[in-house]
């Protein structure tokens, strides 16, 4: 595997001045004042400058990617910055610059085009092309969020290329471990913090949003509806990662590490 992948995949912190920069400018475009921006951002005046004047916080991707990616964060900060709510939460610009990081290191994988494992070229291939869909999926469906009016449509919209982020990420960590020939070690959460989180995901079950919650919108029907089926989701792939951990012998909270027995 090249050096230097993972980290790019999971560096998200070298991305937030990227993802303040792209807020900064958004809001200078609806006219905000730079101290305005600053105490959005919770940063200094120069460091909005800075920010406006693409001196710090520079994209190596195009900025439109960029934009797409942050403009629903863009749109609380603006909606916050209305109502005197206090600038954005940094787990918020963690989140912005997650997604960044992974569209970012996965158009980086799927441009690469290394002499893959004899015995992996088959997945590799598939999984890059199906790192491809996914990447040019989340784009469009932001692209189309970004244009809808309606709120719950524009939420909807906004979860699916969430979801394709999501997606592109696991397959982009599944190439890097196929890259590195599954030598590479791995923990699994502890019985008793599994069984607490399962607990957790059956009380979410027992009542259903979709049946339960009226209301009118029909896209706020399926919004619902798409939260029952997470739940139900969370509570198989935690169900099966208790079956893991029960085959590998954890027990509490202990890690286990494949390469501990060697």
């Amino acid at each position: 595997m090249p050096k230097g992948r993972t980290a790019a995949i999971g560096s998200e912190e070298r991305f937030i001045p990227v993802v303040r920069a792209a807020l900064a400018l958004r809001m200078a475009r609806d006219g905000f004042a730079g101290s305005e921006i600053a105490a959005s951002l919770g940063v200094s005046r120069s460091a909005v400058t800075q920010y406006l004047k693409k001196t710090r916080g520079r994209a190596d991707e195009s900025s439109s990617s960029v934009e797409q990616l942050v403009e629903p964060l863009a749109e609380k900060v603006i909606r916050r910055s209305g109502s005197g709510l206090g600038p954005v939460e940094m787990v918020e610009l963690f989140e912005a610059a997650r997604q960044v990081a992974v569209v970012r290191a996965g158009k980086g994988i799927v441009a690469s085009r290394l002499e893959e494992p004899s015995g992996n070229s088959k997945s590799l291939a598939l999984l890059r092309e199906r790192l491809q869909l996914e990447l040019a999926a989340a784009e469009q469906y932001l692209q189309l969020a970004n244009r809808t009016t309606d709120d719950y449509t524009k939420l909807l919209l906004r979860m699916i290329a969430s979801d394709s982020i999501r997606h592109g990420d696991v397959v982009s960590q599944v190439i890097s471990w196929l890259e590195s020939d599954g030598r590479r070690e791995f923990e699994l959460p502890g019985r008793d913090l599994l069984e607490s989180v399962l607990a957790l995901e059956d009380s979410a079950k027992e009542v259903s949003l979709r049946d339960s919650v009226k209301v009118d919108h029909p896209v706020a029907r399926i919004l619902l509806e798409s939260i029952d089926i997470d739940e139900a989701k969370h509570g198989k792939m935690v169900a099966k990662m208790l079956a893991v951990n029960a085959a590998s012998g954890v027990r509490g909270t202990r890690p286990h590490r494949s390469e501990r027995s060697k």
